[in-house]
């Protein structure tokens, strides 16, 4: 109101007809309550990934382009409509990141846990284990017979076929599988 007589009407008609200097004005006039309307629009968790600046920078471009389009009796009828679009383009916003965060969980669900990293890593008490064990077995394969010690290395180290392992004894397959049975048994009486 400029003395006494409320210039809103006649602003936001030449608004209406797409007077770019209404829209100087009107956005002078109201940019800071539209900002404000922005930022109690976006909420708390979409205000993380959206600037409230943004929101307002698209509704003001959206009244550049939709006014001449609109007629408002009164700055309560502007207001209510610019309210309604920081509304719409705050809640599709909204859905865009729940829909995105949808797919990611999705994604992630789907993921086989043999594949992530933090699934294949072992807890500490396991890899202790594994370490005392592997010490053990070495102590107890450095104190067998080479005999003994040279069927297991070729067996269960170096996985060798039977075949392979009898022709590198010099003996049949059944004396290498005889030999490496008693040889594993006396191990694990070692390593026990």
């Amino acid at each position: 109101m400029i003395g006494g007589v409320d210039v809103a009407p006649e602003l936001f008609e030449r608004l209406s007809r797409g007077d770019p200097e209404a829209f100087r004005e009107v956005y002078a006039r109201y940019g800071a309550r539209v900002a404000a309307i922005a930022r109690h629009r976006i909420g708390r968790r979409l205000r993380a990934r959206l600037e409230t600046v943004d929101l307002t920078q698209e509704a003001w471009a959206a009244v550049a382009c939709e006014a001449p389009n609109v007629a408002f009796a009164n700055e309560r009828q502007f207001l209510g409509w610019i309210e309604g679009i920081v509304e719409r383009r705050a809640l599709r916003e909204a859905r865009r990141w729940s829909a995105q965060r949808r797919r990611f969980e999705r994604e992630v669900a789907g993921t086989d846990a043999a594949s992530c990293p933090d699934a294949r890593a072992e807890r500490p008490s396991q890899v202790l284990l594994v370490k005392e064990a592997t010490a053990r077995v070495s102590v107890a394969l450095a104190r067998l017979e080479s005999d003994d010690r040279r069927v297991v290395v070729l067996r269960l180290l170096l996985d060798l076929p039977w075949r392979e392992v009898a022709a590198a004894l010099g003996v049949a397959e059944e004396c290498a599988q005889m030999r490496f049975t008693r040889a594993r048994r006396r191990l694990a009486e070692l390593a026990g």
